[in-house]
């Protein structure tokens, strides 16, 4: 039963039961009291956007009671629902409101907080794409706010969904904000540099070819482009400050060799007839881009474990081979408390790591591919590890060898995501739900499991 409709189902309970008749032979007096609460429940359904929301409200048996569109997304709107409600609840005799919505992105937070401790109410959160299959079960092929809100109504009234449970530890939140945050700064990282390489690569490859790859985002190599940025520009200075300019931040990495080496491959390098200010300016402005968001990446990487890093799970998970700061971070944050997932395949589905189902009569059919639902940042932080695990694990090792070499096309991101899968689903949910350490080989760990049995 839903956390809030519980007490209050309860504490009604109390006050029906000396009210109500004997049960018939044959229905246990539970039975008939539980269907009558059913029955003095109003269920209501709740569409929220940007600027406004939708409420439905049916009964037990399913019949509409009524609809209110368009309504504020704002505290007058808030006064307006709820008088709505009240209106409708004493209108067909009910006692106890249900309200569900779903987790679309903040635009629900302020409603819902309104309705908090709200008299005879109870509010329930689902996931939003429990709301897209109950509109497949009930036919909707068209979807809009009214009919969102028809299938939050009987996803509440059937009582079949789990709902969201929102975490309420203030420092995982945080720690789980600043994941987000850094995942974000990481991916305008690359971006940019993938702009500056392209940028270098057609006015001067030199620079390409003498730091290749990693070599050319070395803090060497950016202060080196604040000076010098064009072939001849490289030419006309020399040997001499392009080495010390390489010293000055890094004595060991690179040196003379690297500043001769540009210079013979400049001489080389025909010069395109472009604006030089232009190319310089962009170029600059580009791996001061780069460095600021790596400055503040590394402040929000730092706080967010800070905030983790005494947690059994954190520890726990560190000893997993590449399980770095950043995929520690975004897998504990996002998580949260491990004992809410029943098993380790549930925990899997949360991150979005397995493949749909869908049945139709006594036919299961099955997607190729994986669901993708809940945290992005978690589904990421499990795969980046996985690519690590592939590396280490003889079991992975050779889990990912058989199924790139069994798939033609995309067979590589196909296999991290089957070792993501099995390590969450096998591995990561028993350690932390029974505390266990990491073993790389599999007999370890059942020597382990052997000398450590669990207590369920």
């Amino acid at each position: 039963m839903y956390r809030e409709l519980q007490p209050l189902r309860q504490a009604l309970s109390v006050e029906l039961k000396a009210d109500l008749p004997p049960a018939p032979p044959g229905i246990e007096p539970e039975h008939l009291l539980q269907t009558y609460l059913d029955r003095v429940t109003m269920y209501v359904g709740c569409d929220v956007a940007d600027q406004t929301f939708t409420l439905l409200a049916v009964d037990a048996a399913g019949e509409e009671l009524g609809h209110l569109s368009d309504v504020p997304n704002n505290p007058f709107g808030f006064e307006q629902a709820c008088e709505w409600l009240e209106r409708l609840r004493c209108q067909h005799h009910l006692r106890i409101i249900v309200l569900a919505m779903e987790t679309s992105g903040i635009y629900y937070w302020a409603w819902w907080d309104f309705l908090a401790g709200r008299p005879n109410l109870a509010r329930v959160l689902y996931n939003p794409r429990t709301t897209e299959h109950m509109t497949e079960v009930l036919s909707k092929r068209v979807r809009n706010e009214l009919v969102d809100a028809y299938a939050l109504a009987e996803q509440v009234r059937l009582g079949s969904t789990p709902e969201v449970v929102l975490m309420e530890d203030t420092d995982l939140l945080t720690a789980r904000l600043c994941s987000r945050a850094a995942r974000d700064l990481a991916q305008q990282i690359n971006d940019k540099k993938n702009q500056l390489r392209a940028l270098l690569r057609a006015y001067n490859p030199a620079l390409c070819q003498v730091f290749p790859q990693a070599k050319l985002h070395h803090r060497a190599v950016y202060a080196l482009l604040q000076h010098y940025v064009l072939p001849d520009e490289f030419i006309a200075a020399g040997p001499t400050p392009i080495t010390a300019i390489l010293t000055d931040h890094c004595r060991t990495a690179f040196g003379r060799e690297q500043a001769e080496q540009l210079i013979a491959l400049c001489r080389q390098t025909l010069t395109h007839p472009i604006g030089r200010k232009v190319i310089a300016y962009r170029v600059r402005q580009l791996t001061q881009d780069i460095s600021t968001a790596q400055e503040h990446k590394q402040y929000f990487l730092k706080t967010g474990y800070g905030l983790i890093e005494d947690r059994t799970e954190t520890r726990l998970l560190r000893l997993v081979k590449g399980a770095g700061v950043s995929n520690t971070l975004a897998l504990v944050s996002e998580t949260g408390d491990v004992h809410r997932f029943p098993d380790g395949p549930h925990l899997a589905s949360f991150l979005g790591l397995t493949t749909s189902k869908h049945i139709s009569g006594t036919t299961l059919f099955q997607s190729k591919h994986i669901t993708k639902q809940g945290s992005p940042n978690a589904r990421y932080a499990a795969v980046n590890l996985a690519g690590h695990l592939k590396q280490y694990v003889p079991k992975y090792q050779q889990m990912y060898q058989r199924i790139k070499n069994r798939k033609s096309q995309g067979g590589h991101f196909i296999a991290l995501v089957a070792i993501a899968r099995d390590f969450v689903t096998n591995v990561l949910y028993d350690m932390w739900r029974y505390q266990r350490p990491f073993f790389l080989e599999v007999e370890d760990y059942r020597a382990y499991r052997r000398a450590h049995p669990r207590a369920d």
